[in-house]
């Protein structure tokens, strides 16, 4: 018999060298066996053949062709000829055996459509072929072959369909990986689920394989609460089997993402504590490290938190260390260096990172890469007060989202740098720009506070350069649904409710309306309770209480306005501003009180606060002591002062100083009236 009239041998020799058949058999050898006998000799063969290719030994091959050709109609001989080669080409580097398994699985169940078994061991050859070529075809023909199983699955036990259920869900998953649909993950879920009802006992593989499902689908869906659920099953892998190092990975994965959904530091601090325990069990595996590095990282981002980013630079040299290739690991490095030179203040650190990226980019086009570089121009230019720096780092940033436009926290960075530039130039035109960016990074993640929160504070900042009430609700909005979604974390994030406050005040201003004003009150005194030391709050709790003092006419404002100017003042006692608006209330309060003694007590209190102002270099000091004096009758004084602003281009538009209550004594005045004289004629001049 020739090589291609042996269809076993043609097939074989597709996968393996012919030096591994042997000597071709003679069917006529075997004229002299009853059926029995060559059923005997049949399975011998098999038997030999499978314990070779156990040992890697395809001298299995010959054995399965004499097998295949004493019972060739047998679907019991092809079909452990599949599981033998499924078993060999799931070695790395045997691959293409699995192609071979799944011939076999095929002529199995041709010769009996209803083998149960086969249509399983099929399912499962697919899958793995799908997963070692990421091939989609491959999967779908997984999920048919699973299905058909399911459809004979009537007479066996609730182990095999807890079984079978548990393959069915995975190649869903891996479905779901290509297709990105959150219906796959979906149906993964459900399949994991009758699984699990099936089994007496789950083993930790298992629950971890449930959890990853969950972990997915709260990912795709922005489900916090599919995100807990994955916890609880990552929690039962470990502590099932306690060194199940993939278990604590994903644990910390799991709980590094509720972090960035919620900013609760309480998660940071799990998910750090399980990925201490995964390097624990497998220091050697390089993505723990960088993952570990990751979470780190943000957490010293948001924090400010110089320790978070010093050990997350020692977690990106040892993954580095053991995988020097992997660009994640540099960009990793580059984003904590850059932002612990920042928040240090040590330039070196900066220049460090700078090296670091330039040479990856040299190297390599990832878009992780491109990104970290533009985090590192982002910092410089922060750290200079360039705006050179952040037109580099928007080019490097806008390159990253040319490879890849679907990563929520390149549209965040890339907003950031345009609302710092904006801060640093006062251009409306850069903080528009910023707004669009963070409205699609919202788009890709809506459930990230750290985005929600920057994009409310640079619409409050447009609000206020531009005067637009659109842009002002929709930060209140942001400020409003963050302190209702996560009113557990309110307590570590203060500055959510100091900017809260201050949009609402604007409002107030914007709608000449006095309720936002009370409102705001109320949520600064609420930053004050969080955290007493907070920068600037005692200073804005004043200053609402005076303007509330003006407007209500109500010395009680005053009052307590007074109380916190003094705690402002002991907190930064060289702030010129708090002494000038300290100032300013001692008039206010001073005008509306009916005692003479104690209004002049309160107009050299207020003297000597403006004064020290100025002394501190406020220049609009000299404007409001002229204000002072003319209310005091110190006509020429007064004068002198605003001649005095003139010079130093700190005095108020004409029309304000006109209207201006505390300047009528001094209007009254020829020497006011020539010097009116005086600047009109200069506007005047430079108009032609």
């Amino acid at each position: 018999m020739t090589a291609t009239a042996n269809p076993i041998r043609k097939i074989f020799s597709r996968f393996f060298p012919r030096k591994y058949m042997g000597r071709e058999s003679d069917p006529q050898e075997w004229n002299v066996l009853n059926e029995t006998q060559k059923k005997e000799l049949a399975f011998y063969k098999l038997s030999q053949g499978e314990f070779a290719l156990l040992q890697g030994n395809l001298a299995a091959l010959p054995l399965f062709e004499e097998a295949a050709q004493l019972e060739p109609k047998n679907p019991q001989i092809w079909y452990r000829q599949g599981l033998a080669f499924f078993e060999y080409g799931s070695e790395e580097g045997k691959e293409k055996a699995l192609l071979l398994a799944s011939k076999h699985f095929k002529f199995a169940t041709q010769l009996d459509p209803l083998f149960f078994e086969a249509y399983i061991a099929w399912g499962n050859t697919f899958l793995q072929l799908g997963i070692c070529h990421e091939e989609h075809h491959y999967l779908i023909d997984a999920r048919e072959k699973y299905q058909k199983a399911l459809t004979l699955a009537s007479n066996q036990s609730q182990d095999i369909l807890a079984e079978l259920y548990w393959d069915y869900g995975n190649v869903w998953m891996e479905i779901a990986a290509h297709s990105g649909e959150a219906c796959d993950v979906r149906s993964a879920i459900d399949a994991l689920q009758t699984s699990y009802q099936m089994q007496k006992k789950q083993s930790p593989e298992f629950l971890h394989d449930c959890g990853k499902a969950h972990l997915e689908m709260g990912l795709l869906v922005n489900d916090s609460s599919l995100l807990t659920q994955a916890v609880q099953y990552f929690l039962q892998s470990v502590q099932i089997n306690p060194n199940y190092d993939e278990g604590w990975i994903s644990l910390g994965e799991v709980y590094s993402q509720l972090y960035i959904n919620t900013m609760d530091d309480r998660y940071a601090a799990k998910a750090s504590q399980c990925y201490g325990q995964a390097v624990k069990l497998s220091a050697q595996d390089a993505d723990t490290w960088i993952h570990w590095a990751q979470i780190l990282g943000e957490v010293g981002r948001i924090n400010q938190d110089i320790r978070s980013l010093r050990q997350s630079i020692e977690n990106c040299a040892r993954a580095f260390l053991l995988d020097a290739k992997n660009p994640l690991i540099i960009a990793q490095w580059v984003e904590s260096l850059s932002y612990l030179g920042l928040a240090s203040n040590r330039l070196d650190l900066l220049i460090e990172a700078e090296n670091k990226i330039i040479k990856a980019t040299d190297q390599e086009d990832d878009p992780d890469l491109w990104h970290a570089y533009g985090v590192c121009l982002m910092c410089l230019g922060k750290y200079y007060e360039d705006g050179e720096f952040y037109d580099m780092a928007i080019e490097k940033l806008q390159y990253a989202l040319s490879i890849d436009r679907t990563i929520a926290e390149h549209w965040h960075t890339l907003a950031r740098v345009h609302k710092y530039y904006a801060d640093l130039t006062d251009h409306d035109d850069l903080l528009e720009r910023a707004n669009r960016f963070f409205a699609r990074a919202i788009d890709l993640k809506p459930s990230c506070p750290s985005i929600v929160f920057d994009a409310a504070c640079s619409l409050l900042r447009f609000s206020e350069l531009t005067r637009d009430l659109g842009s002002l609700e929709l930060a209140i909005q942001h400020f409003e649904m963050l302190l209702t979604a996560h009113k557990e974390v309110i307590i570590h994030h203060p500055e959510w409710l100091y900017f809260y406050a201050i949009s609402l005040e604007w409002l107030a201003e914007f709608n000449l309306e006095e309720a936002p004003l009370f409102r705001s009150l109320e949520v600064y005194s609420q930053v004050l309770l969080i955290d007493p030391d907070y920068p600037g709050i005692h200073l804005s709790i004043a200053l609402q209480n005076m303007h509330l003092g003006i407007i209500l006419s109500d010395a009680e404002f005053f009052k307590r306005a007074l109380h916190f100017f003094r705690l402002a003042a002991r907190q930064e006692e060289d702030d010129d501003q708090i002494w000038l608006e300290w100032g300013i209330c001692l008039i206010h309060l001073a005008q509306s009180t009916l005692g003479l003694d104690v209004s002049e007590q309160l107009y050299a209190d207020a003297e000597q606060k403006i004064l020290l102002a100025g002394r501190l270099g406020n220049l609009s000091a000299y404007y409001t002591l002229a204000c002072l004096y003319s209310l005091l009758g110190r006509t020429d004084e007064s004068m002198q002062l605003i001649r005095q602003s003139l010079s130093l281009k700190s005095l108020p538009p004409i029309e304000e100083i006109l209207e201006d209550e505390w300047l009528e004594a001094v209007r009254a005045t020829e020497s006011f009236g020539l010097f009116i004289n005086e600047l009109e004629a200069k506007f005047q001049a430079r108009e032609e």
